[in-house]
């Protein structure tokens, strides 16, 4: 009975150390994503930029943030204003990159979104009823990988807030059929010293 239960704690131990996951990732890797610091921290700001500014509570038709205190407005004139932010992320590991969207159908107005020059997202006119939507989308990491979101509002404002970067992910890898047969191996020649030793 001793000899059975030790066979089998080696067996569970070794199967643990072979499958344990070695990495896990989950949290948001943007800076200042929902603008809390009452400012663009983290961002850089490109294009027309003009009227675009981080703000708290009422603001034209927008009731507030959708997270926090602070979101970000944007009415540009005449051509588009832009933030972008460089992120230094894993190679290979997939993200999902989420923001929150109000517009109120302003005409002209457009926003868009872009990983690395991508276009993820283009809107004409947005027009969300003034209420907070989530839009949210499935990217690879490359190691260092660009957001970049643009916009125009001639007549008012687009509201932008609550940005993420995230993945869940384990890098632990299964086993191939050879490495199972070592494994096996393993703690078959350990049993074979235990019984050797509880024989004497």
């Amino acid at each position: 009975m001793r000899l059975k239960t030790l066979l089998v704690a080696v067996a569970v131990a070794a199967c643990l150390t072979v499958y344990a996951p070695l990495s896990f990732a989950g949290s948001n890797l943007v800076t200042n994503g929902s603008f809390e610091t009452g400012d663009f921290t983290g961002w850089t700001e490109g294009g027309n930029f003009e009227f675009s500014q981080v703000v708290s509570g009422p603001f034209y038709t927008y009731s507030g943030a959708e997270d926090g205190t602070f979101y970000a407005t944007f009415g540009p004139v005449g051509a588009d204003g832009s933030i972008s932010q460089t992120i230094a992320d894993t190679s290979g590991v997939h993200y999902t990159l989420s923001f929150w969207l109000a517009g109120a159908g302003d005409d002209p107005s457009d926003f868009s979104a872009m990983w690395n020059g991508t276009t993820l997202l283009s809107l004409t006119d947005p027009n969300t009823g003034a209420v907070w939507t989530q839009y949210s989308f499935n990217v690879t990491g490359t190691g260092s990988d660009t957001i970049t979101f643009n916009f125009r509002d001639d007549p008012a404002y687009i509201a932008l807030d609550n940005i993420s970067l995230s993945g869940t992910t384990t890098t632990g890898t299964v086993p191939e059929p050879s490495s199972l047969l070592l494994l096996g191996s393993g703690v078959l020649g350990v049993g074979a010293l235990i019984r050797r030793k509880l024989g004497r």
